[in-house]
């Protein structure tokens, strides 16, 4: 635990004891430390201080306004995947020259706002969506700068869910089309295709399928710039692997943008990067209530106030957080555990062990390292309100985002009265 150690037997984060937090605030709810933020980001930006990139931030980790607003002071750009998280850019004060839009399925609206907000990329991830940017740059009168999403059919080991770069995923277009579309784009008028971009999935430990991606995508960039440099921005996304369970190697951060710097001009490209997990990961926890304890034989249940529509990645894809009490102890029993919520579906389950801290109904419990996907995929699923979120900084805190009311959860909801 980098950031929420035990002082005194109390689970503390900077100078804050969480449990007096949770006297204060309603559980469940997230709570953050601005620190962790900062010194996340900051470590990334050294690690690649001799290339000196655009960090831009993929605000679908942890979109909160605050903490966009946090990394906005520290250096940090955006690279967004839907006009919400342009505008939540924005608001927090991120420059548009700063922004990159990604996604598969941008509209025209999202499209056109972005080009007359003047971001600084857009990637394309089809020539359908090549030929739609250049008619409402078009329209617009101006000149889009456009970068193209290569899908490299290069795969890192991960969850089938989060691997995003093999010619089976959605993502980009296929290898073979991308020298034509550089090289024999005349008919694209209002677009400037400048830009190349790569993302081969998240959670990737292990360096080489970088290295297989990077020399492919550099011997291209070498056949396409041969005569005159057509590609000047070189985005190669984020995917770094983070240690939910404390088993594995940090990721050779610094040896990964070591080999950026070999594999490719980075003198004469402008490269961008987009990391989200790696900043906000460790950077939060979700507090939460153990409401009632049961065994059912050789099984215990652990129920606890908060659910899947708080915390959606073990359901989703078997993501792994480990949980502590608050109140530090020593007192475990050995039996079968699952810690789970009040959803009605049975992969409403946070964690499962064979043995497990001998708490009681009322206890308060920690769910770590949920800075990343936990509250920006969170829902009302069930008819259950969004939670707060607390932003620690030094002896300090402020809610962030307030719990949400049962009248502003169906606020857009409409009762037809027929007779």
């Amino acid at each position: 635990m980098k950031y929420f150690n035990y002082k005194d037997e109390n689970l503390t984060s900077e100078n804050m004891s969480i449990a007096d937090i949770a006297t204060e605030v309603q559980t469940p709810f997230y709570c953050y430390s601005a620190n962790a933020f900062k010194n996340n980001f900051n470590a990334l930006k050294n690690a690649f201080k001799e290339i000196n990139p655009k960090i831009c931030y993929a605000t679908k980790s942890n979109s909160n306004l605050s903490i966009l607003n946090l990394l906005q002071k520290e250096g940090a750009g955006a690279d967004v995947v839907s006009v919400g998280e342009l505008k939540k850019s924005l608001i927090a004060g991120i420059m548009p020259h700063d922004i990159v839009f990604s996604g598969v399925g941008k509209t025209s609206d999202e499209i056109e706002f972005a080009i007359i907000n003047k971001i600084f990329q857009i990637n394309a991830e089809s020539t359908s969506e090549l030929n739609t940017i250049n008619k409402i740059a078009q329209k617009l009168g101006t000149l889009q700068q456009v970068g193209i999403r290569i899908n490299p059919d290069v795969t890192g080991k991960t969850h089938e869910n989060i691997s995003t770069g093999g010619i089976g995923d959605k993502f980009g277009i296929p290898f073979s089309e991308v020298k034509n579309l550089f090289l024999n784009n005349e008919h694209f008028e209002n677009i400037d295709i400048s830009g190349i971009a790569f993302h081969i999935g998240s959670q990737i430990h292990d360096i080489e399928p970088f290295k297989k991606v990077f020399q492919k995508t550099g011997e291209l960039i070498k056949e396409i710039n041969k005569n005159k440099q057509i590609i000047k921005v070189l985005d190669i996304g984020g995917g770094f692997g983070v240690d939910y369970e404390n088993n594995q190697k940090e990721f050779p951060i610094e040896e990964y943008a070591e080999l950026v710097k070999n594999s490719f001009d980075t003198k004469n490209l402008t490269v961008v990067i987009e990391p989200g997990r790696s900043i906000s990961w460790d950077t939060g926890i979700l507090v939460t209530k153990v409401l009632y304890i049961k065994k059912h034989g050789e099984k215990k249940f652990i129920i606890t106030d908060c659910g899947m529509n708080d915390l959606m990645r073990p359901a989703l894809y078997d993501g792994y957080h480990k949980i502590l009490p608050l109140a530090e102890t020593k007192n475990t029993e050995k039996i079968s555990t699952d810690i789970v919520g009040p959803i009605c579906e049975s992969t409403d389950r946070l964690f499962s062990s064979n043995e497990f801290y001998d708490v009681k109904e009322g206890d308060l419990l920690a769910i770590l390292n949920s800075g990343a996907y936990g509250s920006s995929m969170s829902s009302n699923y069930n008819v259950r309100p969004l939670v707060d979120e607390i932003l620690i900084d030094k002896d300090n805190y402020n809610i962030i985002r307030n719990r949400q009311s049962f009248e502003e959860s169906i606020a857009q909801e409409i009762k037809i009265n027929k007779n």
